[in-house]
């Protein structure tokens, strides 16, 4: 199905003036659905067909958290789709779990 979104035509993009002269990236025209699941697609195939980047695909760690992302932390040790939420959820629980511990010693 990758395949199949991904030979669809992506958003074209183009270079723009700004105001102060310099150049920005914009897109050609609005994109339809079909242009945006190519853009998509294509990146997946590359992400897959890329022994490096897939090797740093990762489950999250996170009770009940069945998101996989792409490690580019410098030590290759990310846990957590998210610090904020994950991370935080599991730094919450084991400090819940030595207080109680504490609570019955």
């Amino acid at each position: 199905r990758v395949n199949l979104y991904a030979r669809a035509a992506p958003p074209a993009p183009r270079a723009v003036r700004t105001a102060d002269g310099g150049l920005v990236r914009a897109l050609h025209a609005e994109p339809d659905c079909a242009a945006l699941l190519a853009a998509v697609a294509r990146d997946t195939v590359d992400l897959l067909t890329d022994p490096a980047a897939r090797g740093a695909l990762r489950q999250c760690e996170g009770d009940n958290c069945a998101i996989v992302y792409l490690d580019m932390s410098r030590g290759r040790r990310r846990r957590w789709c998210s610090s904020e939420v994950c991370g935080n959820r599991e730094r919450v629980a084991r400090h819940r779990r030595r207080a109680a511990a504490l609570a019955r010693a």
